[in-house]
């Protein structure tokens, strides 16, 4: 698993930082030791050690099956959809979008539908995701299908300007009225530049 530059410096342990990406960019997703061995790539020993500093905290949950113990992200914790919203940041199409900004043109703002950043295999939210600025409609299709292939559906998305968004909100347009009643998360973007 590949790992932000920007987020290995908030954490003292790789092998913590691979766990959480892995635990909340999927979370509800049932992982046992062996498995976070083979997708972190690291040594049993750490991936376990780890495993322990997290179920210590709460962040992760356990529970033994059989003659496996399962582990998975722990949904009462307070920081929960937090640690998801960072998961999404700096994984998958949100770090694909945010390395390539430069490449993708003017990217103001990057939303998630609630129910696509919990449960994106699942999700059937009229609009999974929201980009808006001025951008490389080729390039982000490119992004949008490498994802859509991770998670084994088609991902419903939409792109706008800035001043379309605007438009819509003005004019109260029930997709994006009903998109944002739902608490979109913010995945790219400062929200006090969208009353900008």
């Amino acid at each position: 698993m590949k790992v932000s530059h920007s987020l290995a410096h908030l954490f003292t342990s790789q092998t913590r930082l691979k766990l959480i990406n892995l635990f909340f960019y999927s979370p509800g997703s049932l992982f046992y030791v062996r498995e976070l061995v083979r997708l972190t790539q690291e040594e049993i020993n750490s991936v376990r050690r780890e495993l322990q500093n997290l179920e210590k905290h709460s962040i992760i949950q356990k529970e033994q099956r059989g003659n496996r113990l399962y582990y998975w992200s722990n949904p009462s914790h307070y920081l929960y959809y937090d640690l998801i919203i960072l998961a999404h940041q700096h994984h998958g199409l949100g770090s694909a979008v945010q390395e390539n900004r430069l490449k993708l043109g003017k990217i103001k703002f990057l939303f998630y539908s609630q129910e696509f950043l919990t449960h994106p295999a699942d999700s059937n939210h009229s609009v999974d995701l929201l980009l808006v600025g001025d951008v490389s409609l080729k390039l982000v299709g490119e992004y949008i299908k490498t994802e859509e292939s991770s998670i084994g559906r088609e991902i419903n998305y939409m792109i706008m300007s800035v001043d379309e968004l605007r438009l819509r909100l003005n004019k109260r347009d029930p997709v994006m009225v009903d998109f944002f009643l739902n608490y979109p998360a913010l995945i790219i973007g400062q929200p006090d530049n969208l009353s900008k």
